[in-house]
């Protein structure tokens, strides 16, 4: 079982800290012993998530409102057990620089069980657009879920 989780996306401002965010309150809810981060591969440090993704979040309970981008960091890969990311071009950059961490990385939708799929960067788009993105995480986290609990 992985013990820390760090998701990856671009920005670090929106699919990642939703799937942050979700993941931390299954961990809350089913008191599991794990932990976990986000970080983006283009990100800037302190950058808040955004509004939409928040309101998103707090719709369902959630308050993202405290998140700070960090970009990801060769100190972020190496403390974590498991990396997941939004698409497969983030697994492949991850991949690509750092080819010894292959096996610990994974796209998210792969390692819910259900194939190959990205979750599309939701900036630009409606509020809607949001919420579909925030249930496909929340979907996938909830298909892994005996993965992060075994």
């Amino acid at each position: 079982m992985p013990k820390k989780i760090l998701f990856i996306c671009t920005d670090n401002s929106c699919r990642s800290p939703m799937a942050e965010s979700v993941l931390k309150k299954l961990i809350q809810d089913n008191h599991w012993s794990l932990q976990c981060s986000s970080a983006g591969l283009a990100a800037f440090h302190g950058v808040p998530a955004a509004h939409d993704a928040v309101e998103v979040c707090r719709e369902k309970g959630i308050d993202l409102s405290a998140h700070q981008s960090q970009p990801l960091s060769k100190t972020l890969v190496m403390e974590s057990d498991l990396i997941l990311t939004m698409t497969g071009k983030h697994r492949e950059s991850i991949v690509r620089k750092m080819p010894e961490l292959e096996s610990k990385v994974s796209l998210l939708s792969d390692y819910a069980g259900q194939g190959i799929e990205d979750i599309e960067d939701p900036v630009g788009q409606s509020f809607e657009h949001y919420q579909k993105v925030f249930a496909q995480i929340e979907g996938y986290l909830l298909k892994a879920k005996d993965k992060f609990n075994s």
